[in-house]
């Protein structure tokens, strides 16, 4: 339900040194595309996402997700590897393998679908924000005011939409491609999110070049509970990860520039995108 938006006091912290883009996924906020009719799944949200690549004539990026967002940034990054130099990946699952619990989450995504066509997006904000999962997003009243405010401009009959042909049900499972991925990956969970924080050193376990990092006194919504404990999470992880790369390969095709190559803002302007995701 979240909407490019939620990222903007992250994005600021950024904005000097990489050039940002937040889009929002279909059905969120104003990313309202094609028809009801029309079938929605993880190869169009990844395809929609590397055309926005070219429309802004990027060759490469990093890019971050979270929750759903996570989950679409994953499946890209596993989709065209070569697009992306750098994965950050908040709160996400890489998929269900039992095909009991796949069930189980379809007739439960539905089930939540149908509530929310029943009720109104508002009224489904305010069920929402009441679950487990956002319990310690409770702790943050004026906070979370915002992001219901937010949240209830969504379309509900989008959103009904995105709940069932985006579950995470119907997304192929990614256990078996985390191997495969070559970029740095950056797990960020909440240490109060047992279960993503679990997912999270399961995943590490599969992946080349991976590192978890755990916000402190957070829950599953790390970004928004604590930006600034996140946002240097992230810099930290970019610049060590994502800028070195960057530079060296800026420093290979220019050996006789004569750039500052202890300055990373230049070349990351040009060469590097970060991709900010709901």
């Amino acid at each position: 339900m979240g909407i490019s938006s939620d990222w903007l006091e992250i994005a600021k912290r950024f904005e000097s040194e990489y050039y940002c883009i937040l889009p929002d996924l279909p059905g969120h906020g104003k990313s309202i595309i094609g028809t009801m009719a029309e079938p929605l799944d993880f190869d169009f949200v990844a395809l929609g996402l590397v055309n926005l690549m070219v429309e802004l004539h990027l060759r490469s990026a990093a890019l971050v997700g979270y929750s759903m967002g996570g989950r679409v940034s994953l499946y890209t990054a596993t989709k065209y590897p070569e697009r992306f130099k750098a994965l950050v990946l908040e709160g996400v699952n890489p998929g269900l393998q039992d095909d009991k619990e796949i069930d189980d989450r379809l007739v439960l995504d539905h089930r939540m679908a149908r509530e929310m066509e029943k009720v109104g997006i508002a009224r489904y904000t305010e069920i929402w924000y009441e679950t487990d999962l956002f319990k310690t997003l409770r702790e943050h009243p004026e906070k979370l005011t915002r992001i219901k405010a937010a949240r209830k401009n969504n379309d509900t009959a989008w959103m009904a939409k995105v709940l069932r042909e985006l579950s995470v049900g119907r997304q192929p499972s990614l256990w078996d491609k985390l191997d495969a991925l070559d970029m740095p990956v950056l797990l960020i969970a909440g240490d109060l999110d047992h279960k993503y924080r679990n997912i999270a050193y399961k995943m590490k376990d599969y992946l080349k070049d991976s590192q978890v990092h755990l916000i402190p006194e957070t829950g599953h919504n790390t970004h928004l509970e604590a930006p600034e404990k996140f946002g240097q999470t992230l810099a930290d992880f970019l610049k060590e990860k994502y800028l070195t790369l960057i530079n060296r390969k800026y420093e290979a095709r220019n050996p006789k520039s004569e750039t500052n190559s202890n300055d990373p803002t230049t070349k990351s302007k040009t060469e590097g995108l970060k991709t900010l995701r709901v």
